[in-house]
């Protein structure tokens, strides 16, 4: 309690000594200093305890256990249960070498629901030291079986939390429930700040004659993640209960992905901090993790870990799009049409002219669904309509006669609904575009030395300006509809790896062949459900305004 009013009273000083702001921005220093306030004072009643759940996930411990704020697989759950409101597709993962199943989907509109299973015993680990044991054996050890649930707020907060059972390493022992809550925050330039309370009300497991077998207290922890790139994440997680800082950091591209992690003891009890190391192989949705654990009192230190990602609604999408009628089996079609459009043109630019105008006729009837018949002295009659329109988004999609779903398709794609987010090749934006396609485009933006590093300011580079961007990048994507005559399969290639690459090219590349189909998938989600639309049209909107 005393340390309690210390921290109050100190609070309260620090309070009194700042002037109320005035300005916006101040306005949102003040909120965070709320919110650090909050936090110092749960670091302030954390108690440090010896009886705490233990820890899993090869993935999470080869980067120093530092996965409050990223935690971004199945196994998010066990260390903040907000985290698998990330997932975008469902995630299966299986540590071999603790024991340990973790399973999480995401459901439109509903969440991301999730389920865990783990024998967490210190002698029950899968790869068993026994001469005649080549899978492993499970022993009787302490088990919890958790059924988590988790759920975006807006574009920012996330919020989750745990229902679990547990039992001891006991045969008489008896099961007792446990809580958790966790929740994230994004903040902008990249930011990431998660907080976690596991065993809310602490856990304490007695045999069937009530004696006390295992107790488990309450822990509090508080992490940030930064990610300036996709490919480069740097974690932090600071951990009450035992007084720790864990730090760690992944690297990856191309499926292969590197992770170091190390922790602190900021009391001193630990001469040497702990280290930590990985990596993860990702092939086709199919992952492999492993870790190398330092710690002296680990007796198995090679954690090893298979996951897998996954997305039911592809085994759905055929009966969907049966449903929906021609357009939307036409468009099925598009991506197969596409590569043969492509892949099939022979050298000859003759022979390619005459064999496009071949399969345009034999195959009319099963091209994409295309907009109506392009009329560009349409368009500005059309400006004054689409001044009706419900929302800023309909507007443009009304003036430049494209379809609101493959809009939000692309820039879910494109940029996860950021206004801000830099690609590692300098495109910028909702519609991530590129300097030389957004000069011609007529937005202002300076001169830069080096693409990838823009000044991130509408004023200066009106790339940053959400709602100039997305005009732009759907005024392209109007002009390529055109072009290919409304196929939206050679449309979207073109926007994404540039209409003279598709034409001129042999074939397209994987990465455009992969990015297309995320644009389809995602139109098809749009297409079969309409609260997922609105909920992202509403986003974008707000965005927007």
């Amino acid at each position: 309690m005393q340390q309690v009013l210390t921290c109050v009273l100190q609070l309260n000083k620090k309070k009194k000594a700042l002037s109320l702001p005035t300005t916006y921005e101040h306005r949102n220093h003040w909120r965070l200093f709320w919110v650090g306030s909050v936090v110092l004072w749960l670091l302030c009643i954390s108690v440090a305890s010896a009886s705490l759940r233990p820890v899993v996930g090869a993935r999470a411990l080869g980067m120093g256990g530092a996965f409050i704020s990223n935690a971004s697989d199945s196994t998010g759950a066990l260390w903040n249960p907000a985290g698998l409101a990330s997932l975008e597709h469902g995630s299966l993962v299986y540590d071999l070498s603790q024991g340990a199943v973790s399973f999480g989907y995401p459901i439109h509109s509903v969440g991301t629901l999730g389920f865990s299973v783990l024998d967490l015993n210190g002698e029950d680990r899968f790869f068993h030291d026994h001469p005649n044991n080549p899978v492993g054996t499970f022993e009787r050890g302490y088990n919890q079986v958790l059924l988590s649930y988790a759920r975006s707020i807006g574009s920012r907060f996330q919020l989750g939390g745990n229902l679990g059972y547990n039992r001891a390493p006991n045969p008489d022992s008896q099961w007792e429930p446990s809580y958790d809550l966790g929740a994230i925050v994004k903040l902008p330039r990249h930011i990431i700040l998660g907080a976690r309370l596991i065993d809310i009300s602490g856990v304490t497991i007695p045999d069937r004659e009530g004696r006390l077998l295992r107790q488990f207290d309450q822990t509090f922890a508080v992490g940030a993640a930064w990610k300036p790139v996709q490919l480069l994440q740097l974690n932090s997680v600071l951990d009450t209960a035992l007084w720790q800082l864990r730090v760690g950091g992944e690297i990856g591209a191309y499926g292969l992905a590197l992770r170091l992690g190390t922790a602190i003891d900021l009391i001193g009890l630990q001469p040497e901090p702990d280290w930590s190391m990985g990596f993860s192989v990702n092939v086709h949705g199919k992952h492999l993790h492993y870790a190398y654990l330092s710690q002296s009192d680990v007796a198995y230190k090679h954690l090893l870990a298979v996951g897998l990602t996954f997305d039911l609604s592809d085994q759905t999408v055929s009966a969907s799009v049966s449903k929906q009628g021609t357009s939307a089996t036409r468009m099925k079609t598009s991506v197969v049409r596409m590569k043969t459009s492509v892949k099939g043109r022979t050298t000859s630019t003759a022979s390619k002219r005459e064999t496009s105008v071949k399969r345009s006729e034999k195959t009319q009837t099963e091209r994409p669904p295309k907009r109506t018949p392009d009329n560009t002295k349409r368009i500005a009659t059309d400006t004054e309509a689409a001044k009706n329109a419900k929302s800023p988004t309909e507007q443009i999609a009304k003036q430049y006669e494209v379809e609101v779903d493959l809009i939000l398709a692309l820039v879910k794609v494109e940029s996860t609904f950021n206004p801000k987010a830099i690609s590692p090749t300098g495109a910028v934006g909702l519609m991530q575009l590129m300097p030389p396609a957004a000069q011609d485009l007529g937005l202002k933006m300076p001169s830069y030395q080096n693409i990838r590093k823009p000044t991130p300011h509408p004023s200066v580079d009106e790339r940053f300006n959400p709602l100039k961007n997305l005009e732009a990048g759907v005024r392209y994507l109007h002009e390529m509809l055109k072009k290919y005559d409304g196929d939206y399969g050679l449309s979207l290639a073109a926007y994404h790896a540039g209409s003279g690459n598709v034409r001129k090219n042999g074939k397209l590349s994987p990465q455009t062949e992969r990015h297309v189909g995320k644009v389809l998938k995602s139109y098809y989600q749009y297409k079969r459900d309409a609260t997922l639309k609105n909920t992202d049209l509403r986003r974008l909107d707000a965005i927007l305004r």
